[in-house]
């Protein structure tokens, strides 16, 4: 399991790069060529849709790596059972969440399969995709995070 979650952070990071090199240098061109009075029009849209997918993903990679920012007052003056119930409720109360954006975040993008992006013609499908994807991602983090700190091995 442990091997499974890292492979898919280690995705996930590769990812989150990529999308970054790709939104930096779509705005960059398009700076660059207005400048010379010129413009690309996917270049919007493509800078516009590695930001909602470096969101979402990162969203998911930051659960990981516990870098949320978060409520820990009362979990950190609790210690004990008291404690462990704080860490499933607030897991429980996530996963809700994150289920949520799974199962609507798939209803969506199936919905939307059909509909061409503006300019790049791209199904928004596959834009909206990003949401149940990260949603699984943040689930199967959720538990290993949430396993970890329950057998004490994050504060």
């Amino acid at each position: 399991m442990v091997k499974l979650v890292e492979g898919i952070n280690k995705v996930v990071h590769i990812a989150l790069i990529a999308l970054m090199v790709v939104l930096v240098v779509s705005v960059f061109c398009q700076i660059t060529l207005r400048f010379f009075n010129y413009s690309i029009a996917w270049t919007e849209e493509l800078s516009r849709y590695s930001m909602i997918w470096m969101t979402f993903l990162g969203a998911a990679y930051a659960l990981a790596k516990r870098a949320h920012i978060g409520m820990e007052l009362f979990v950190d003056r609790t210690e004990g059972l008291l404690k462990q119930v704080l860490i499933v409720l607030t897991a429980a109360v996530c996963l809700v969440f994150f289920v949520l954006m799974v199962v609507k975040g798939y209803e969506l993008s199936m919905r939307v399969m059909d509909q061409p992006s503006a300019v790049m013609q791209v199904p928004m499908g596959i834009v909206y995709s990003v949401i149940p994807i990260s949603g699984i991602i943040l689930v199967v983090n959720l538990f290993y995070v949430t396993v970890k700190q329950l057998k004490g091995e994050l504060s």
